[in-house]
């Protein structure tokens, strides 16, 4: 008998060059009268949000504009995004922008979809029983990336920050499942060297960890490893080439292979660190992920080392010598990697102080249960062990 196997598939996606002038046309086929356009101050002040606006104005929808999106956004950002989501009476709902803008609308999204007094923070994982259940009835919702990396317009989860604790948490369900996905690597040209390095960072991390998971999924793990081919070969070219269209096409498509392996194989020990990181001292997700990537799978090599010699394979590693040896060529692999698209490597450099260590290792291991599927078992003293070798 085989191991028992979960998948959590997108919903409708489109993918392609000019995508974004879609958004009306889609809008329309869900009845939409009147759509909330949430994005981000950057999307907005680029320009990016035109062609989502102009296919709406063609297509007779009326649009309310919100814009008062934060990075990692926090409880209160979200709550106030939902109140402004009620007082404009729209019935559907666009997200545009990276992980915090898609991650802010589908938070939005599902508080919207229960009772008023509701407010993000009841629904969070980590409550449990006593957490609010998932509303069944939720408006559409549009996702349209601007960023190749977090793969949250495909994902059933937002992670949201706590602003009175400083840590992150996780809200959702597969019910929060965008409507439809609107994927144009075209919005993505003008991403800047830092955010496109990050940000495609943060897609390997999702494609490596959900390939090591537990969780046993032999349908998506050509696809995975399709994804980090993807990211080592064309991350590179998209960093000093932001213009490169087929280096963003593949950054792209790395992204969405990476929200869809992490809504079914689930992700790793890397991702707890990473979150706590995030809450703790504001660090980049994409960035906090490419720190610790590194340690966490030095440590996780034990676990599945014919895996991770995969890994090494799919970037381009030697494949000379034994498996533990091919393995480890992963972890220089991805180390390099980091490096070569000019991301920081330590902790020390990013603003991480040495006392904030400890409440972040007991954070990552009490409150972010994402180290669930870790290929070898964690504990608090180990998170400790890794944010301490990533110094």
């Amino acid at each position: 008998m085989t191991t028992p196997s979960y998948y959590i598939w997108p919903g409708q996606v489109y993918f392609g060059a000019g995508a974004a002038s879609r958004a009306g046309q889609e809008a329309r086929a869900e009845d939409a009268r009147h759509v909330f356009v949430l994005a981000d101050p950057g999307v907005v002040k680029a320009g990016l949000i035109e062609p989502v606006l102009a296919s709406l104005k063609a297509a007779e929808i009326a649009c309310t504009l919100y814009d008062k999106v934060e990075p990692n956004p926090s409880t209160g950002s979200v709550d106030a995004a939902v109140a402004a989501f009620r007082a404009s009476e729209a019935d559907l709902i666009v997200g545009l922008g990276g992980g915090s803008g898609l991650d802010t609308a589908k938070a939005l999204r599902m508080v919207a979809g229960g009772p008023a007094e509701g407010r993000v923070a009841e629904y969070a994982y980590r409550m449990g029983d006593k957490a609010r259940p998932h509303p069944k009835a939720l408006p559409p919702y549009i996702a349209i990336p601007t960023t190749a990396g977090t793969g949250a317009e495909v994902t059933p989860w937002a992670v949201i920050t706590d602003e009175a604790d400083k840590f992150k948490f996780g809200v959702g369900g597969p019910r929060s499942v965008p409507t439809m996905a609107i994927i144009d690597p075209e919005l993505m040209l003008t991403l800047p060297p830092f955010l496109t390095a990050a940000t495609g960072m943060d897609a390997l991390t999702h494609c490596i960890e959900a390939y090591v998971s537990t969780n046993d999924n032999p349908v998506l793990d050509p696809m995975i490893l399709y994804g980090i081919e993807l990211v080592g070969r064309s991350l590179p070219i998209a960093v000093v080439r932001g213009d490169n269209r087929a280096a963003r096409a593949d950054m792209a498509q790395a992204a969405y292979i990476g929200g869809v392996a992490i809504s079914s194989k689930w992700l790793g020990a890397c991702h707890s660190l990473a979150h706590q990181l995030s809450g703790a001292a504001n660090v980049q997700h994409g960035l906090a992920n490419s720190i610790m990537l590194p340690h966490q799978m030095a440590y996780s090599l034990p676990g599945a080392y014919e895996r991770y010699a995969r890994v090494g394979a799919a970037l381009g590693a030697p494949a000379e010598g034994s498996i533990r040896q091919r393995a480890e060529r992963a972890v220089e692999a991805v180390a390099q990697l980091a490096k070569d698209v000019g991301l920081p490597t330590r902790l020390r450099d990013v603003g991480v102080t040495d006392a904030m260590i400890k409440p972040m290792a007991k954070l990552s291991y009490t409150v972010d249960l994402n180290w669930w599927t870790n290929p070898r078992t964690v504990n608090e003293d180990v998170m400790e062990e890794m944010y301490r070798a990533a110094f």
